[in-house]
């Protein structure tokens, strides 16, 4: 029975006598609610093809097929048309034919058709019968033709390389800069068993797109293919231009024509994209939240004690402290941003807080902590003028407090991630430098605002408490979360590297603060000389103890590895492959992915994952735990923060039983026992519930 209906038809009305190329058109027509199949049909189904029978001389090119649209079928993703196409084949003509003459074009044409229930192979003799003469277009076929090859896939020469990484393949098409804010991207790969089907992720770049596909079982045998790349443009158009995409290690060469040359001339494609607006005032707004982060408020609150007295006694005193203050955060914000750009041009795979997956910039940090601790104690001064967090109220100290005090913050701050700050910061990473910078600066001026307004409106000035013994006490009372940030600090050194690493870093903190001690010591007592020598000895034994936390590496995830159990919850290891299993099996799957070194995380394990209420409803739900670590650097857990457009961590994922891995629930980053519930209920809607 047949299930569509075929013609064959030329665009000239007859054959030129001196010799060239005419075209021909194979023109396919499914019935309603039937499609037909591209090049690389996917899953399932069979392009269309013709095996000519030509006259002594005749010579014909590959049918040239549109750009394609997915057909899901069930389980199956595959590749074609459910509308009439015309599937264009360059005819090339002998010369020396007889005017007047006919000329029969006969060929066997096979194509396969599918509904929702059937697919039926189908198979025609088609012939086609032209005179010979001036060669000349036919006026009743030109605009046919002329639709078909609009929709031809147009050619360019945009470099691109793959690369197999594991059981993933990674596909990277550079853009021009016409052709860098897309809208729903889609890569077809024209050859079969290159990639699967079921999965793809695109994420921008500064340079273009970049793809995640599983592999398919030729790819580790490909140097190279074609593809089809299809998105849509700020008009509402869907352009699709060809690519030939290369192995990484190969030489790059112009994107050709690829399979069967389907491609018309280049040309400039309009694109628009997100709104730059929407990622500065999400910046400004995350900045503003960060200062209630508890890594954070500690360094407010002591930066706001020295205003307390500047306020009532040098209104211009205070004025330049939040000035400098802002502009130490601002200096911080751009040395940050600009590395981490840096890198991630590079091709390193780092985020939000990627210094804090080294030991050792968590060890100095803890004993910057400790020594800061000390001094608001009084146990030394020194070290207030170059931390910022002196006594000193003289101009000159001061300046210097405000503009270290301003780095300072920043560098406590990136184990957090505030509400609105993860989708600016992602929105960053994949623009251009001059755009990353400007959305870090935004984050910069909401995290230093509620100090420069303190600083700068002097009702606020009026409102805050008078000078008095209380601050004294309330400086000592501070450094006691300073004490606790180090003592989490040298715990992260510990997951890091083990308990034997972490103890290390304990005796350089006892070394170090038996320093400070000493230099205290020197000033006011009997031989200055020998506590400074103490000091400085003490100080070098602190620094070479702590340069040696490596070779004391133990495997801390041998012990652990985080697997285990969170509250009620079983958690597993995340890997891609774990996921994917899980999904096609239609097991519903909560993923979240944490860093030892990030508050927030730990909050909301404490808070919410870690609740009886959560561990009871997942249970009741069926729902599988798979906890991706990020505490030390996993190229792998970057890129999947990169498909969904974060920066860092954490980031938490609910698959629900029948999804598929492209339509994740993704969860607010502050949350609760209840807000976790109706985000998994809400998400599961009328997809099944299972059990076990």
């Amino acid at each position: 029975m047949a299930h569509s209906q075929v013609d064959l038809v030329a665009e000239q009305a007859t054959l030129p006598a001196s010799g060239g190329l005419i075209t021909v058109g194979l023109h396919i027509e499914p019935d309603p609610n039937w499609h037909a199949y591209w090049i690389n049909a996917g899953d399932a189904g069979l392009p269309a093809t013709m095996r000519w029978q030509l006259p002594p001389g005749f010579s014909v090119s590959e049918l040239r097929f549109p750009a394609p649209h997915v057909i899901p079928f069930g389980e199956l993703i595959t590749y074609g048309f459910d509308e009439p196409i015309l599937l264009l084949s360059d005819i090339t003509v002998p010369s020396g034919l007889a005017p007047g003459t006919a000329a029969d074009l006969q060929g066997q044409a096979r194509w396969v058709v599918c509904d929702d229930e059937l697919c039926v192979p189908q198979r025609a003799a088609l012939s086609l019968t032209l005179l010979v003469g001036d060669g000349a277009p036919d006026p009743l076929q030109a605009e046919r033709f002329a639709t078909a090859r609009a929709k031809l896939p147009l050619a360019v020469d945009w470099p691109a390389h793959f690369e197999l990484l594991g059981d993933e393949v990674r596909i990277e098409v550079e853009t021009p800069a016409s052709a860098r804010d897309v809208h729903d991207p889609y890569l077809f790969v024209a050859s079969r068993h290159i990639v699967k089907y079921s999965r793809q992720t695109a994420i921008a770049t500064p340079q273009g797109l970049v793809f995640f596909l599983d592999a398919g079982r030729k790819a580790d045998q490909a140097s190279g293919f074609a593809a089809v790349l299809q998105f849509k443009n700020g008009t509402g158009q869907e352009p699709a231009v060809w690519v030939q995409v290369q192995a990484a290690s190969e030489t790059a060469t112009p994107a050709s024509t690829g399979d069967g040359a389907n491609a018309q001339p280049a040309a400039e494609i309009p694109v628009t994209g997100m709104s730059l607006l929407v990622a500065l005032v999400s910046a400004l707004i995350g900045g503003v939240i960060l200062n209630l982060m508890p890594c954070v408020f500690p360094i407010l609150s002591i930066k706001t004690l020295s205003l307390v007295t500047m306020g009532r006694t040098n209104r211009k005193a205070a004025r330049h402290s939040g000035l400098l203050y802002t502009a130490g955060i601002l200096v911080a914000f751009t040395l940050i941003g600009g590395v981490l750009v840096g890198l991630r041009e590079a091709g390193q795979a780092v985020g939000w807080g990627f210094h804090l997956q080294s030991p050792f910039v968590n060890l100095g940090l803890g004993l910057l902590m400790l020594a800061i601790a000390l001094n608001l104690l009084g146990v030394f001064e020194f070290g207030t003028r170059t931390a910022g967090m002196g006594q000193s109220l003289t101009a000159g100290g001061e300046r210097k407090a405000a503009f270290f005090t301003g780095l300072l913050a920043v560098l406590v701050a990136t184990p957090c991630t505030a509400p609105f700050m993860a989708g600016a910061l992602g929105y960053a990473l994949v623009q251009t430098t001059p755009v990353a910078l400007g959305i870090f600066l935004a984050l910069g001026m909401g995290l230093a605002f509620p100090y420069l307004l303190i600083s700068f409106v002097p009702s606020f000035g009026r409102i805050m408490p008078k000078p008095g013994p209380w601050m004294g006490r309330f400086r000592s009372l501070l450094a006691f979360p300073m004490f606790a940030t180090t003592v989490w600090l040298l715990w992260i050194v510990g997951k890091q590297l083990g308990v034997s690493s972490m103890a290390v870093g304990l005796l350089a903190a006892l070394l170090l603060a038996f320093a400070l001690w000493a230099y205290g010591q020197a000033f006011g007592g009997a031989r200055p000389w020998v506590w400074r020598s103490l000091a400085v000895a003490s100080l070098i034994a602190a620094v070479v103890t702590g340069a040696k936390i490596e070779d004391y590496r133990t495997d801390p995830a041998a012990a652990d590895g985080h697997a285990g159990t969170l509250g009620l919850l079983k958690l597993e290891h995340f890997s891609p492959e774990r996921l994917a299993g899980y999904v096609e099996s239609g097991q519903p799957v909560f993923v979240y992915f944490t860093a030892d070194w990030c508050v927030n995380c730990k909050l909301n394990e404490r808070v919410a994952l870690g609740s009886d209420a959560v561990g009871e409803a997942f249970h009741e739900r069926g729902i599988k735990v798979l906890e991706g670590d990020w505490t030390n650097e996993d190229p792998t857990i970057t890129e999947w923060l990169d498909r969904y457009g974060r920066a860092g961590v954490p980031l938490y994922l609910y698959f629900p039983s029948g999804s598929s891995l492209t339509d994740a629930a993704v969860l607010p980053q502050i949350l609760l026992p209840d807000i976790v519930i109706n985000a998994i209920d809400t998400a599961t809607g009328g997809h099944p519930r299972t059990s076990g």
